[in-house]
């Protein structure tokens, strides 16, 4: 944990690794459809392509897990939902903001959402809002039938080597009270 931009933050720095923090939730996605949360990313790697195992790094990502997972002893491969801050390129490429991409590890299991990429041209939080119903049936073509068990925070550097430091601020959940209309926040802090 450090200071970031006046905010207490989790600060992910890669050393060759790939690491992540992931906390047990039960967030209804009907019920509370959209994630709003802040993070930054000071230094990305160059040589990044999502599609390919070999340059498969991201700067900053949250993972969001529909079911459960499972985990260390008998993990449980579920629908998952991921969102990255990144240099992807393709062919010298960057990809469109808002593309989905088939992760090469767990086809047709995780699905990367694009929402940054590069470097900010400003200094600090960036503020991320989606909808996780909407992103889910754009990912995967049907809606969600599991509640997000799990969310996670993943930056690495594994593939590429190449320095990456991100961070991490404050998430929040959007639900509707009875008549459909947003109503309440649900943090996962």
């Amino acid at each position: 944990l450090v200071v970031f931009n006046g905010e207490i933050a989790i600060r992910a720095e890669g050393r060759h690794s790939a690491s992540g923090l992931i906390r047990d939730v039960n967030l209804d996605s009907e019920l509370c459809p959209e994630v709003e949360w802040a993070w930054s990313v000071t230094m990305l790697q160059s040589g990044v392509n999502l599609h390919d195992r070999e340059r498969e790094d991201v700067g900053a990502s949250l993972f969001l897990l529909f079911g459960d997972p499972g985990f260390s002893l008998a993990p449980n491969p579920v629908p998952t939902l991921r969102y990255v801050w990144s240099s992807h390129l393709i062919e010298g490429e960057q990809a469109e903001i808002g593309e989905v991409i088939d992760s090469p590890y767990m086809p047709g299991i995780v699905k990367s959402i694009v929402v940054e990429q590069g470097l900010s041209d400003r200094p600090g939080w960036t503020l991320e809002r989606r909808n996780i119903r909407d992103d889910f049936e754009r990912a995967f073509g049907r809606p969600p039938e599991e509640h997000v068990q799990a969310i996670a925070l993943f930056s690495d550097n594994d593939q590429t080597r190449e320095p990456v430091e991100a961070y991490y601020g404050w998430a929040i959940a959007h639900c509707k009270a009875g008549g459909g209309e947003p109503d309440a926040a649900y943090s996962w802090d």
